[in-house]
């Protein structure tokens, strides 16, 4: 996606529910790449937008709706870049 809003969702698990949050998280097309991480965050995801408003609404009613979540961090990416 060209000129499109990223940002990366960090998301502390439930035990035992990482799989049906990943099974959730698949459903959402914006939602282009998911990693399942040791540490304090469980899942991170990397969401690609059109816009604040579009993640906004993903964020709220999709990610923060899905049962498993106990808290999410979410990062907008202000510069990617390639090494």
């Amino acid at each position: 996606m060209a000129d499109t809003v990223k940002a990366y969702v960090l998301m502390e698990i439930e035990i035992g529910k990482t799989d049906s949050v990943v099974e959730h998280i698949r459903s959402i097309p914006q939602a282009t790449r998911i990693a399942i991480t040791t540490g304090v965050y469980d899942i991170v995801v990397l969401l690609e937008v059109a816009s604040l408003e579009e993640l906004y609404d993903i964020t709220v009613h999709h990610i923060h709706n899905t049962p498993g979540i106990k808290d999410t961090q979410t990062a907008v990416v202000e510069k990617m870049m390639t090494i």
